[in-house]
């Protein structure tokens, strides 16, 4: 077997740990140190970069602000209206004077440039093709994220326009058709292998299209076919043909329709649809009197409360805690009959149960009502083919998928009535699983919604506090009701200044402990505070001095953090260790040279897509794989065995795991004297009985696993602290038998740097093995259960460069406090150059702690 050398070209060279650049037509600046996701962007299902559009508001600069704007949502001058705005709930300044009017300036951008600015086209490149059923915001976001993904999609829409039930459900005095179009149009403009199917609906009739032909003409198919019909009240006297649902209600109106209406209307339900259907009634000719009927308190309604005030102050009257029984007969109309309610114990989702109060049987007369109390999807052609549930396509949320493996859904019609933004983040997920299904991976990480972020600097405004929110200009029903005008007016520009202003830039932490975003509001209130109103002041510094807890609490593990580097007196060295270049490489068994001394580790169980990214970047950065399976091609791998695995003739080494009990293992090297061998130990227990047989098998290596979980728990690191006592009894032991230079020791577990990896060098280990350092790195998240997740924000490519990028810093690390203590080599690190700072770690580690006599006694 060939002797494994490790190419060194570019090893040395330090750069900072960063995210790859993102696309060319859109920023981002993840890779500023000091970026954090604000809430409102953690808030918004799809991402939206909020502090960063903000932030541009205030310079001025609208083209960047459409760009932040529309990089993840292609509905952004709908959504400028009519999104419910979950990012403004988030807000901190909301616990204060009130949140930013953060869907009011994404308006205020869309209106003023977002007509005549488009985003660069995405040409396909793609040879698959997807056919997507229903043109609504789910629908189209997926088809915006398949279309610029390269792919060629076709929407199939049964109407005669895109939109769904943003076109077909929200008044135009909420939503003019078009801001709609507006959006349409650059979408269009955006992807231009997408072909949209218009009067095309799903089903086997004249004019439509079957599952099965779709699944014919494209590789994958996407329901996306909404809610379209309204839910029955389930009372007497429904039936009556004044009584008409909310959907189709709006539907007919959004549609051009302009009934003549009774003089008193009734809407039941208190959610969006009920909003836009009682204000839609009021505008309409005939109607003078509107009133909403909702079976629980003010507090309880689920409709937006700027909709909701909207409404009051039209003059619509709310009666609450009142629940329907049934509609009869009464003169030249009818009358809804009705009892009273009080709330009860909380409900499934938590909200309190309506109760009914005996006795409080009453009627509300009227001329019509519509029924707004929920919405189902519908389609005899899927049921027929046994994908549909009692109101909806059933659908497996982890996966988007139907029982049909062709097939996804997504959307309002898979997982209920939700909001228009809901619905995006719905169809951008699907998009991902369709996408990762065509790529033809079988188990695909788990989607996760991706943020990005743009470097624009902090408002300069010095009544940035002091502004109270901005609210636009409300018109109500306007002077000509019927023609639906705008209800709101957008922001001018010097408006839209003191609002963006207002924001506390939450994504643009500085990294100091004294100065987060708990502490900003307290900074400023404390500059304006009179000197003389101690109290306050008192107050505020007494929240921010507040004790911490100990650092050192009885029962403190011993930490890598406890151990540190003392600095060499440099007047007595005759090199300058700040100028001559560190030598960082390692030679381990005089056979596998390596261009650094870290290895990776901890991979097996990791999604495929994950281990191709790390072996990508093991072979970018010249570092070798520890584990059971060979991670890809050009991967230096460390064979890691278990009894009855058979070693591979492709292994650098062969490790066989004993864990805490010795056994003889196999000594064959199938790969030839080139391969090395050697045992894993987690137990100083064993370490003699280990050493004496490895000693006496030509052995070259042992892996210290400090986390007793290497390869049979995966991320072991996590769930317990490093044994710092393994080494230090290793190296006692072959110092004991006078072998310390005939058997290399690899160290693994919870090294999270190259400040660690020096200090395990330092204990006498010739190499580091990380783990969840490099996890984190590749886009990894720590999870309750002590494991970690990693998902689909980051591809295949982002994650060899994270691993590429860790390890280079973890090079420039280790070479630095190298080169502090005095030394050009970084294999020549040795146990006086640390120091322990707690007992406990001195214990474990057999370093000395200041005010003891001698490091044995520390190690007793």
């Amino acid at each position: 077997m060939a002797e494994h050398v490790i190419d060194t070209k570019n090893v040395y060279e330090i750069d900072r740990i960063r995210v790859p650049d993102a696309p060319p037509d859109y920023e981002d600046h993840t890779a500023d140190a000091h970026y954090v996701p604000a809430p409102c962007q953690v808030a918004c299902p799809i991402g939206t970069d909020a502090p960063s559009y903000i932030g541009f508001i205030w310079e001025g600069k609208w083209a960047e602000a459409f760009e932040a704007i529309t990089a993840t949502n292609p509905f952004s001058s709908i959504c400028g209206r009519v999104c419910d705005a979950p990012c403004e709930p988030a807000c901190r300044r909301a616990q204060g004077d009130g949140p930013l009017m953060i869907r009011n300036l994404k308006r205020y951008v869309m209106d003023k440039v977002g007509n005549r600015l488009d985003p660069p086209a995405v040409p396909v490149t793609q040879t698959k093709s997807v056919a997507i059923v229903g043109g609504g915001p789910a629908g189209l976001a997926a088809a915006h994220q398949l279309s610029t993904a390269g792919y060629p999609v076709h929407v199939y829409e049964m109407s005669d326009r895109l939109g769904g039930m943003m076109i077909w459900g929200i008044p135009a005095f909420r939503l003019p058709a078009h801001v709609i179009q507006e959006d349409i149009d650059r979408l269009m403009t955006r992807c231009p292998g997408l072909e949209v199917h218009l009067n095309t609906p799903l089903g086997d009739g004249d004019g439509a299209i079957s599952l099965d032909e779709l699944k014919q003409r494209h590789d994958a198919v996407l329901l996306t076919i909404g809610s379209w019909w309204g839910k029955q009240m389930g009372i007497d006297g429904e039936d009556d043909p004044r009584v008409v649902d909310g959907v189709s209600f709006l539907r007919e109106v959004n549609g051009g329709a302009r009934p003549e209406m009774p003089e008193t209307v009734v809407v039941i339900g208190g959610g969006d649809v009920a909003m836009d259907a009682c204000r839609a009634a009021l505008r309409l000719p005939g109607c003078k009197n509107v009133k909403v009927v909702y079976r629980r308190g003010p507090d309880e309604i689920p409709a937006r409360r700027i909709e909701l005030e909207g409404a009051v102050a039209e003059g619509i009257e709310f009666i609450y805690n009142t629940q329907q029984t049934g509609i009869v007969e009464k003169g030249n109309g009818i009358a809804l009959q009705c009892v009273q309610t009080t709330q009860g114990e909380p409900d499934a989702d938590g909200r309190r149960s309506p109760v009914v109060i005996p006795g409080t049987e009453h009627e509300i007369e009227c001329g019509m009502v519509i029924a707004a109390v929920g919405q189902q999807s519908e389609s005899a052609h899927l049921t027929g083919l046994g994908l549909m549930g009692k109101d909806r396509v059933n659908t497996d949320w982890v996966t988007m998928r139907t029982s049909d493996p062709q097939v996804f859904a997504a959307g309002d019609g898979a997982f209920g009535g939700s909001t228009i933004v809901m619905a995006m983040s719905h169809g951008q997920r699907a998009a991902y699983y369709v996408r990762k299904f065509l790529e033809g991976v079988e188990e695909p990480m788990p989607y996760r919604t991706p943020y990005r972020t743009r470097q624009v600097p902090v408002a300069q405004d010095i009544m940035w506090e002091k502004f109270p929110p901005q609210e636009p200009e409300f018109h109500g029903v306007g002077e000509n009701p019927v023609e639906f005008p705008e209800i709101e007016s957008t922001y001018d520009d010097e408006i839209a200044r003191a609002e963006a202003s207002r924001c506390y830039r939450c994504d643009a932490e500085t990294g100091s402990t004294d100065y987060a975003v708990h502490h900003r509001e307290d900074i400023f209130s404390m500059a304006r505070t009179n000197p003389l109103d101690t109290a306050k002041h008192q107050a505020m510094i007494q929240r921010r001095l507040s004790p911490r807890h100990d650092p050192f609490p009885d029962g403190h593990a011993a930490t890598f953090d406890d151990l540190v580097f003392l600095p060499a007196n440099l007047s007595r060295l005759v090199i300058d260790p700040y100028r001559e270049a560190c030598r960082v490489s390692v030679e381990l068994g005089d056979k596998v040279k390596l261009a650094q001394p870290f290895l990776v580790a901890g991979f097996d169980d990791a999604p495929k897509e994950v281990r191709t990214g790390v072996a990508k970047g093991l072979t970018d950065s010249g570092a070798p794989f520890i584990g059971r399976e060979n991670p890809g091609e050009g991967v230096t791998w460390f064979q890691l065995l278990e009894d009855g695995d058979l070693p591979s003739v492709d292994a650098a080494a062969l490790i066989y795991r004993l864990g805490d009990t010795f056994r003889s293992v196999p000594l064959d090297r199938p790969g030839g004297d080139g391969q090395l061998l050697g045992l894993a130990i987690s137990s100083s227990s064993i370490l003699e009985e280990a050493f004496t047989y490895a000693l006496g098998s030509d052995m070259e290596i042992c892996l210290l696993d400090g986390s007793a979980g290497l390869g049979v728990r995966p991320w072991a690191e996590l769930t317990n602290t490093p044994n710092f006592a393994l080494a230090r009894d290793a190296v006692a032991t072959l110092r004991r038998m006078n072998k310390e230079e005939w058997i290399d020791l690899v160290w693994f577990g919870g090294a999270r740097s190259g400040t660690d990896a020096a200090k395990m060098i330092g204990l006498g280990c010739r190499a580091t093995a990380f783990g969840v350092q490099v996890a984190l790195a590749t886009g990894g998240r720590i999870t309750e259960d002590h494991g970690i997740e990693f998902s689909s924000d980051r591809t295949v490519e982002e994650i060899a460069d994270g691993v590429a990028n860790i390890m280079k810093a973890s090079v420039g690390e280790a070479s630095m406090m190298a080169r502090c203590t005095g030394k050009t080599v970084l294999d020549n690190l040795e146990p006086e150059d640390l120091r322990a700072v707690t007992l406990s770690t001195a214990r474990a580690s057999g370093i000395p702690l200041v005010g003891t006599n001698k490091p044995q006694q520390a190690a007793e």
